[in-house]
């Protein structure tokens, strides 16, 4: 899945004026990123909780109501003048990448509705063991968006950062589709009755904080940005950083379903062990891999012959990617920790380590700016500094609620 946002920068890279679209689908995708938040928890909680048919509905429920409530707050943001007040005035966006990033924005607004859906079906399928059609529908999803990704650089019809959000929007849906067909043969085999007592306000006390841990995760995308605005070559660095964070999420993709993974196979120390040995191997593996791509010329080989990013970019987009190569295991290690937690159904602790992870980033991101270092240096760094702070408070937590 994370190979969309790399595919999207290399076709915006080959549009009219590359750096401004750039910067503005960044700006796009952390504005969608954000507006869709509260609903990045269905996957896990749909893991988590969807046992029988019962709970099925509860949920069901739960994430239409949730969506179209954030649904419309996106159109509230997306087309009112809202949006300068965001963008431009609180998170300080340069106004000529706002003006391009708003119609993007407008583009993106099925996407919460899609993406509620596609995650909360996604649920049944893991737990029946279907995770290779989990694969298939992210496939189709990426052929989708490269398909229209293609049409549009080969016949111009939008600009750079519209383009993206097209593309985004149509292959999201497409997913959400194909999800839906393939989950609604396993929800009617779901036991009819739960096993205890379950109701909206139990399931919601168990949201809840995933829910709040995925906003304060978001949220901090607008902070970076309002960051790098504010840092030195904010054009340049708001162009430059999401090639970067993109790549090193391209390379963390592996290791970025372990939360689920945890919470669908762990039920005894033995599992748990396996478990562990496997995401640690793994998280390992894929940091020495980026550390392989980032430090050698196989980078700029990337950049210039496939992303094609402008010469002035790529020293930006190489330190970046250069500072940010241990967070493959730190994500490997955080998704494990959390998914213990939430298996144990310590949510609330999900959400305190969440708060760690904000305040170290903010504190970072002031102090860096009393120091005077390019966007992309300040925000790799105060991204790093607060992933670690973040694992450090789950294993905190999982020490005390471990008990298998």
């Amino acid at each position: 899945m994370n190979i969309a946002q790399p595919v999207t920068a290399i076709a915006i890279s080959r549009l009219p004026d590359p750096e401004v679209q750039l910067a503005a689908y960044g700006v796009t995708f952390d504005m969608g990123f954000l507006l869709e938040s509260p609903i990045v928890m269905l996957l896990s909680a749909s893991v988590a909780l969807t046992r029988d048919r019962v709970t099925y509905m509860l949920l069901r429920r739960i994430t239409v109501w949730l969506s179209a409530v954030m649904t419309g707050v996106f159109a509230l943001v997306a087309f009112t003048p809202a949006y300068d007040l965001v963008v431009v005035r609180v998170i300080g966006v340069p106004v000529d990448v706002a003006a391009q990033a708003q119609p993007a924005l407008g583009l993106l607004l099925p996407w919460v509705g899609a993406v509620a859906w596609r995650r909360f079906h996604q649920g049944p399928m893991i737990m029946a063991g279907l995770t290779r059609l989990i694969s298939v529908g992210t496939v189709i999803r990426l052929t989708t968006l490269c398909v229209v990704l293609a049409i549009g650089v080969w016949r111009p019809f939008l600009s750079g950062a519209m383009l993206g959000a097209l593309a985004l929007s149509a292959s999201v849906i497409v997913e959400a589709l194909v999800n839906t067909v393939w989950a609604l043969p396993l929800v009617r085999t779901l036991p009819e009755r739960s096993r205890g007592p379950v109701t909206i306000p139990s399931i919601l006390r168990f949201c809840a904080p995933l829910a709040v841990t995925d906003v304060m995760r978001t949220l901090v995308r607008p902070v970076i940005t309002s960051g790098i605005s504010r840092a030195l070559l904010p054009v340049a660095s708001l162009a430059a950083w999401p090639v970067a964070s993109n790549l090193v999420q391209l390379m963390g993709g592996a290791v970025m379903a372990f939360q689920e993974l945890t919470v669908a196979v762990i039920d005894s120390r033995t599992t748990y062990l396996g478990v562990r040995r496997f995401v640690l191997l793994t998280g390992l593996l894929v940091t020495g891999v980026t550390a392989l791509i980032t430090l050698t010329p196989l980078l700029d080989m990337f950049l210039i012959t496939i992303v094609r990013l402008p010469a002035d970019l790529r020293p930006h987009v190489v330190v970046g990617t250069q500072l940010l190569i241990p967070m493959p295991l730190l994500y490997a290690v955080r998704n494990l920790l959390r998914g213990v937690l939430i298996q144990q159904r310590s949510t609330s602790s999900v959400q305190f380590a969440m708060t760690a992870y904000v305040v170290v980033l903010v504190l970072a991101i002031v102090v860096g700016l009393n120091v005077r270092v390019t966007g992309v240096v300040l925000a790799a760094i105060a991204g790093l500094a607060a992933q670690i702070a973040e694992v450090l408070v789950l294993y905190v937590f999982f020490r005390k609620v471990w008990q298998i």
